[in-house]
Order: C-alpha cells, then sequence, then structure tokens
C-alpha cells in the first residue's frame, strides 16, 4: 500500500519491496560501465537490514523505501522474469 503519493511516494513497511526500484539504491560504479539489474549496489539512505552493500532484486521489508522516479510500484514488477 503506498502511504504518500507523488515525489515522496513510500510503501507500508510490511509489504515486500526490493532495492531496485527505491531512489535511495545506486548500483557500484564498475570498469565496464554497466550492471546486471541484479549486480549488486548500496543503499544511500537508511538500510532495511544495517548495510549499506544491496543486492538489486534482493525481496524484503523496508520502512524507509522511496519509489524511484519513473519507477511503478514495486508491487506491479516481478524480480523473476
Amino acid at each position: 500500500m503506498i502511504e504518500k503519493s507523488g515525489k515522496e511516494a513510500t510503501r507500508d513497511s510490511s509489504e515486500l519491496t526490493f532495492c531496485g526500484v527505491c531512489k535511495h539504491f545506486t548500483y557500484f560504479d564498475n570498469n565496464k560501465g554497466h550492471n546486471s539489474p541484479h549486480a549488486f549496489g548500496k543503499c544511500r539512505g537508511e538500510s532495511w537490514d544495517g548495510n549499506m552493500g544491496q543486492w538489486a532484486m534482493f525481496q524484503h521489508q523496508c520502512k524507509n523505501f522511496a519509489k524511484a522516479n519513473g519507477q511503478s510500484d514495486s508491487s506491479d514488477i516481478s524480480p523473476n522474469p
């Protein structure tokens, strides 16, 4: 469930989400200049488990999730094709 709308949209912390669709998540830089959607990255906010390093598609509950600009609600996106 979305608790806010617009740029600061967040999810109910009891729902599953994943970092790849959160505005706090960025991939680590690499010398090839690209990343897999499943690559390791970092949380620039307060992470759900206290670790900076995060897997983009690992489902978890997060009280600090904020939908990235241009992303649909993460409940509409399956991490498993």
